[in-house]
């Protein structure tokens, strides 16, 4: 708790101190400097169906609570604290909640379309797949949830924007935001998206980092969406896993959704990863996470800052002597 105390008071003192720069700074014939606070919460209820571990309860797994500051007309500066745990694969991480932070980043925009941004953000390889999806407060994105590479690390990025396609470079640590080592390893990521027809967006990525062993991801994603429906799929490829050599992984993701009435989606989705035989080995390095899964649900957002969903989840394990694991669920986002 003192952690997430600490956090919290120290985003108040930013929005303080960006907020006593804008009362010195304002004038009515210049740019005036502004800023916003904003915050999402993901809650929800759970019961599971079918499982090794089974269980009924409400949830808060994750909160937002973020300030943008617009300091020029080329610089804005952005910290966001995440309310969760940095590590979703711990057995605690649903008994223990941490503040750290997500952003802590500054932006600069030398003309229209180009933005470097410099420090701890947002990282490349699953953002365009996770803003398609569209329903983090569900489920994460397919790469995130089985750990192709983190959600934000700390380093440079620029993106250069058009309106038929992107471009955008990356140079992290390579490390994930929840692990800030400093080393000499670095991650460089490049990818192309495109947007050649209204509704239709496809991306390659690919990344590199390396030690004794070279290990990176390539991504291929294609999406259509229209005021009445979505559809997209994602392919990665993620070799030699924490610089283990022919330590691979591979899989796909296939989203959709489509409106049945005003404000309200049937929405689905199904995951396949898989992890490849070592030599010498007559099983997956990695079965114990190898799986395919199912989410299929319905969507209400009443209004635009709040969304519902009622939605079942499936998990069938490639290991033979595992149990499927399978619950109903409950979601509802808050956007401020």
């Amino acid at each position: 708790m003192f952690s997430v105390f600490r956090s919290i008071m120290l985003l108040i003192g930013v929005v303080l101190f960006c907020q006593f720069s804008n009362a010195q700074e304002s004038s009515d014939n210049e740019f005036t400097p502004s800023g916003s606070v904003y915050g999402k919460i993901f809650t929800n209820f759970n019961t599971s169906i079918q499982g090794p571990e089974k269980q009924t309860a409400f949830e808060v797994r994750r909160a937002y609570l973020g300030y943008e500051y617009f300091i020029s007309p080329e610089f804005a500066a952005e910290v966001k604290i995440d309310i969760g745990s940095p590590n979703d694969a711990s057995q605690y991480s649903l008994l223990r909640r941490f503040g750290y932070f997500k952003t802590a980043a500054i932006y600069y925009t030398p003309m229209d379309n180009l933005e470097i941004t410099v420090g701890l953000q947002g990282a490349t390889q699953f953002k365009t797949q996770e803003k398609f999806w569209g329903r983090r407060y569900i489920k994460k994105s397919f790469m995130d949830i089985y750990k192709f590479g983190p959600s934000a690390d700390i380093g440079v990025k620029a993106v250069w924007k058009s309106d038929f396609f992107d471009v955008d470079f990356a140079l992290f640590n390579g490390e994930g935001y929840s692990s800030l080592q400093n080393d000499n390893t670095f991650k460089g990521a490049l990818g192309f998206t495109a947007h050649p027809i209204d509704g239709l967006t496809t991306r390659i990525y690919g990344d590199l980092s390396s030690k004794i062993v070279t290990q990176g991801t390539t991504v291929l994603f294609a999406g259509y969406k229209t005021d009445k429906f979505s559809i997209g799929g994602e392919y990665a490829w993620h070799f030699n896993r924490n610089f283990q050599d022919n330590h691979n992984m591979e899989g796909f993701s296939i989203v959709g959704d489509v409106l049945i009435l005003p404000k309200t989606h049937l929405f689905g989705r199904f995951d396949k990863a898989d992890s490849n035989i070592l030599k010498g080995e007559s099983v997956p390095w990695n079965l114990a996470r190898d799986e395919t899964a199912v989410t299929a649900g319905i969507e209400f957002s009443p209004v635009k800052a709040i969304k519902i969903a009622a939605n079942y989840q499936d998990n069938y394990p490639a290991a033979k002597n595992a149990e499927v694991v399978s619950a109903f669920y409950l979601n509802i986002q808050a956007s401020f």
